[in-house]
Order: structure tokens, then sequence, then C-alpha cells
């Protein structure tokens, strides 16, 4: 698809940047909502060097004020969206047994609001424009935690990313129901360790063994490029961690094999 009209959260660094970037080459239409007015306009830069459009919004995409202001403005600019990438997500540490009571009440508030009540505030404001596409589709970033033999309850601190990403795949089934009369595809990406600013905050080590940036991407168009008749309700998984990147992008490939 192209002229691809998207909406990104968290389209400022890594992930985020990598799509936004992809659908410029695609010569498509950004709106990108993210905290980072820097990383922002790195972004804006990026994709209309590779020959698109873009437009940021500093804001939290958790914050249901913001979020509707923000669509009431992409409203007044495009008359569609083809497609909403929820990306957005805080890893911190939100244990119970470190800093005390306010700081981990909003460790742990941040990084719910960051990776699930703004992929509610921004979908829910996003649908109407959806509607309008010839192509719609929804797909949300999720983690390898979803998969049975990669929970990772056991790492301190992960409490309010992985409950975040646990609603986000619930939200995907509930969603790919909901839509379906609509004709608005929900999926979700499901992967291991990236090399991104997020991760490499954690571990420098696995973000260097991990995926690209560009390579999620890469996936998400496969997504698109399944058209209309394409799946809904699908948590693809690969790219697990300690995965050699070429095998990670094998798998990639086998998303767009699929539909073939």
């Amino acid at each position: 698809m192209s002229n691809l009209v998207l909406v990104i959260t968290g389209g400022a660094v890594g992930i985020g940047q990598a799509i936004a970037k992809a659908v410029g080459e695609r010569g498509g239409q950004v709106f990108n909502i993210d905290l980072d007015a820097t990383g922002n306009r790195e972004t804006d830069a990026l994709v209309v060097e590779a020959g698109g459009q873009c437009t940021s919004f500093a804001a939290n995409a958790g914050d249901p004020e913001a979020v509707r202001q923000i669509f009431d403005e992409i409203d007044r600019k495009v008359d569609h969206i083809d497609l909403l990438v929820n990306n957005c997500a805080v890893w911190n540490d939100s244990s119970l047994t470190t800093g005390d009571y306010h700081s981990q009440v909003t460790a742990f508030k941040t990084a719910l609001d960051s990776g699930l009540h703004a992929a509610f505030c921004c979908t829910l404001a996003a649908v109407p424009l959806l509607e309008k596409s010839a192509s719609p589709v929804i797909i949300n970033m999720n983690t390898e935690h979803m998969d049975k033999d990669h929970y990772l309850s056991y790492i301190v601190g992960s409490t309010g990313y992985d409950c975040a990403k646990f609603g986000l795949w619930r939200l995907t089934q509930t969603w790919a129901a909901e839509l379906k009369d609509k004709s608005i595809r929900v999926n979700e990406l499901c992967f291991g360790a990236v090399d991104t600013p997020m991760l490499r905050a954690v571990s420098a080590e696995k973000a260097d063994a991990g995926m690209k940036a560009k390579d999620l991407a890469t996936a998400v168009f496969h997504i698109v490029d399944q058209g209309p008749q394409g799946e809904t309700g699908r948590s693809y998984f690969f790219g697990f961690s300690g995965t050699p990147r070429n095998q990670s992008l094998e798998q990639i490939a086998a998303i767009q094999m699929e539909m073939r």
C-alpha cells in the first residue's frame, strides 16, 4: 500500500521511528505521538527525507484529553487513517520492594498509561477515521512475554510493563472481534530483543545481539500488505531473545509467505 496514512505512538526513537521512516519511504503520511520533542523533530526530518510527510505531537498518548485534541487535528488534515500502530511502552522499576509508596505507585501507573491506556485511548479515537480506509489495520507492538515459555514474571521490576503487555494482548483479541464487522483488522507482533534505546538502557549485550528496529518495520508491512482479506486477531511470534538475527528475519519473512 502506497500513500499510507499512519498514526503511531512512541515514534520518536527506536522501533516507532523505524516504522515511521518506512512509511515515508512509501510516500506516506505519518502522525506521531511521543513526549520526546527532540526525537520527534528527528523523526519528522527522517520521514520527509525518505519522501513522506510527518507531523509529530509532543504529548502523552495515555492522556485522554490530549489524545482527543490530537485526533481532532488529524481529522482536519486527512479524511482517513490506514494504519494505527500502538507502539509506546515504558520499562521501569515498578517492584514492591524498592523506592517508596509514591515512587512505586507512580512507576506502575506510568507503565500502564504508556503501554495499555495509550493504546485504548488512541484506538478509540482512531476508529472513525480507520473506518474510512479501504484497508484499515491496527497493529499492537507486544512482546515475547506472551509466549508461555517466555513469561518473565521472575524479573524484578517488570510488573508494570508485563501487566500492560498482557492487557494489550487481550485488547488485540477483543478488538479483532469487535471491529470485524467494520472490516478493521487487528493484529499484534510479539517479539524479543531489538536494538533500541530502551533495551540498551537495560542491557547493551542483549541489544547488540537482537534484531534491528527496521526489521520490525518489515514485519509491520507484511501485515499491512495482506490487504483487506488478511488475518485478524493474530499474535505473530518471532525473534525471541537469543535467536540469531538471520533466523529472526526468516520468521518475519514467514508472515509474508502465509498469505501467498
